[in-house]
């Protein structure tokens, strides 16, 4: 097994992803629909935006790793997160109420993960830019892709 494939490494990323639905309702706890909604002074994204986005790439990382699970070498298609958010409507939608679909989601992401063997976590799909990916990296990719954005979260409300 590669030596970042360890198990230990493998269970250090589910509590990591696990963490970030929570992260973000602390980071943007006592505001205001307006103000989860209204940009920055600065300029930059809501944090409506930063959670559409979230939720839209969440949409597509966590299908590739489902479809890695599902079927062998699945064919993975590459997708526009802003245009995946966008057509999802998820601007559009509550703040809390969005955070709160996208924290069952996570969980249920989260136990299916659970559930996975050191062998599954090397089980590949090939994406269409890309090229072979395994279920780790993926989920590395949006744990870092989310911590990223939690970080920025919380940058604006200092």
């Amino acid at each position: 097994m590669p030596e970042s494939m360890t198990p230990e490494v493998t269970e250090d990323l589910l509590p990591r992803l696990s963490a970030n639905p929570l992260r973000i309702a602390q980071a943007v706890a006592g505001r205001s629909e307006v103000q989860l909604q209204t940009a920055p002074a600065g300029g930059g994204w809501s944090a409506a935006d930063v959670l559409a986005h979230i939720r839209a790439s969440d949409d597509i990382l966590a299908y590739r790793a489902y479809a890695i699970l599902a079927r062998e070498n699945p064919p993975l298609p590459s997708y526009d997160d802003r245009r995946w958010a966008e057509v999802a409507g998820y601007r559009l939608l509550q703040f809390h109420e969005s955070l709160h679909a996208f924290s069952l989601r996570r969980a249920e992401l989260v136990l299916m993960l659970r559930r996975a063997s050191p062998v599954d976590w090397q089980r590949m799909g090939v994406h269409e830019v890309s090229g072979p990916l395994a279920l780790f990296d993926i989920i590395r990719t949006l744990i870092e892709h989310e911590e990223e954005h939690c970080a920025q979260l919380e940058a604006i409300g200092e």
